[in-house]
């Protein structure tokens, strides 16, 4: 099974709950020891995140400011282990130091290969996390890019489609950020999403939108209902369900894998 269950689950389970932090009892791990506790793999595929994957992109990060910072952030992104949690927040706040990091994650991303799902994954989240408003527009251009079809209808394992829509959702998770960061222009973007082509990203809009400080929420709410379709009423609400208290289904011993359709798109709880 290849990686897009996580490729779905990464941002959105960000949005729901926070995730407890590991202790960091050796800060002086290399990001080597974390990432061998990853099971990279000796091929690699598109949607996959190993020793191949990271090799054959090293040009790419090279040739970019802070190419070296960035690519050892996201492997401790991506990295497991005891450690893990407090390399990826001492990285994280190394680059939220560095003025011109959201210029450079954008230049990223757009070098970055359309196929390199997990990668422009963790590109999005890093500009989300950088937590400034100079990444407003480039969390705006990547959440308003269009989404292409799923490239491989064939592969029940794989919906290309769904990894660009969850690209999409980190990304106005990110302007709803600064939006409760008091940033009145990004309620403003937020407010231009509610009209987005997938219903995630406008659920996920909505809920920023009226989550957000400024204005009566319940006049918001009066002006969603009036402008989304009666059918889509029901996700117009700030509450979002903490992942804790849901129950867990009965699993079956076997799953049934079924051809990928793209056409429904995934709701947000």
């Amino acid at each position: 099974m290849k990686h897009y269950l996580k490729l779905i689950l990464i941002p959105i389970l960000f949005a729901l709950f926070i995730v407890a932090s590991c202790e960091n009892e050796n800060p002086s791990t290399s990001v080597e020891e974390d990432i061998s506790n990853t099971g990279a793999k000796q091929s690699s595929s598109i949607l996959s995140f190993d020793e191949s994957s990271v090799t054959s992109l090293n040009q790419i990060f090279a040739s970019i400011p802070y190419g070296k910072m960035l690519q050892q952030h996201i492997q401790y992104a991506v990295g497991f282990g005891k450690n893990a949690e407090a390399n990826y927040q001492r990285s994280l706040s190394q680059l939220r130091d560095e003025p011109k990091i959201a210029e450079a994650l954008f230049i990223l991303y757009q070098k970055i290969p359309a196929d390199s799902y997990l990668y422009r994954t963790m590109i999005v989240e890093t500009l989300k996390e950088s937590k400034t408003d100079v990444a407003l527009d480039f969390l705006q251009e990547i959440a308003t890019i269009k989404i292409p079809r799923d490239l491989h209808p064939e592969n029940p394992e794989i919906d290309t489609r769904l990894d660009e829509i969850v690209i999409r959702i980190t990304a106005v998770e990110g302007i709803g950020a600064l939006a409760l960061a008091k940033n009145p222009r990004a309620e403003e973007l937020l407010k231009k999403l509610i009209n987005h082509e997938e219903l995630s990203v406008r659920q996920m809009a909505v809920r920023y939108y009226l989550q957000s400080p400024f204005g009566d929420l319940k006049e918001k709410k009066e002006t969603l209902y009036a402008i989304i379709s009666k059918n889509e009423h029901w996700y117009i609400t700030e509450k979002s369900t903490d992942i804790r208290e849901v129950k867990h289904p009965d699993m079956p011993e076997k799953f049934k894998l079924n051809s990928s359709d793209s056409k429904n798109s995934p709701k947000i709880k």
